[in-house]
């Protein structure tokens, strides 16, 4: 592997394992309190189910993974069913307002939102029957590189495309709503981002191995003959 994608394979995998990071702390904080957010959300339904809502719209705009350490909250407050409920209309709303930018505004501003280097290495991996592609993406592929993605490179109906990724969120957010409810959520999705972590820093170390120049640092006898 040429040296510079090398070093742009490690720096991507390094700015996700510091997100997943990001997220084990989040999940942390949640956790210290998960009683006194579990009674906002229950005492003031109306205005938690909007705030909830809103953030997992940004989730899908902005933010892949904002709004999992709130599952277990709202799960517990309104039951697992309402809280996927709530937690895939969010999501659904907030990839079609990632596609609609991207189809609206191009490429100026979804380089603004997100990183445009993700969004175009998708864009060869884009099928010809959309629909059912879009349902099975949704399960494994951030929301919001694949809504702008598919914003910029297809001519996808909104209402096609918000149909499908209602039914690619769904089963996530539904076994995510279920886990919410067990004595050991939290400790279940730390071990998941945990798990992600680990699996990127392998992936990572093994792209720093292939580096001519490390191999150069390491074996300097080797690399002048």
């Amino acid at each position: 592997m040429p040296q510079g994608r090398a070093a742009t394979a490690v720096k991507g995998y390094g700015t996700l394992a510091i997100i997943a990071a990001v997220l084990v702390a989040a999940v942390l904080l949640v956790r210290a309190h998960s009683a006194e957010l579990t009674r906002f959300v229950e005492q003031r339904p109306i205005v938690g189910g909007f705030v909830y809502f809103a953030l997992n719209v940004l989730d899908a705009v902005l933010a892949p993974g904002l709004t999992l350490p709130l599952i277990p909250v709202a799960a517990r407050a309104w039951g697992h069913i309402p809280a996927a409920l709530v937690t895939t209309a969010g999501w659904t709303t907030g990839s079609l307002v990632a596609f609609l930018i991207a189809r609206r505004w191009g490429y100026p501003l979804v380089r603004k939102l997100t990183s445009i280097e993700r969004v175009k290495r998708l864009k060869r991996y884009i099928p010809e029957d959309l629909f059912w592609s879009v349902v099975l993406l949704r399960m494994v592929m951030p929301m919001d590189v694949m809504s702008y993605a598919l914003g910029l490179f297809t001519d996808m109906k909104w209402s096609r495309y918000g149909v499908a990724t209602a039914l690619g969120v769904a089963p996530a957010a539904f076994v995510l709503a279920y886990l919410g409810r067990l004595t050991h959520a939290y400790e279940l999705i730390i071990f998941g981002i945990s798990g992600v972590a680990i699996l990127l820093f392998v992936l990572s170390s093994r792209h720093r191995g292939r580096s001519p120049a490390l191999r150069a640092v390491r074996h300097p006898h080797a690399a002048r003959r």
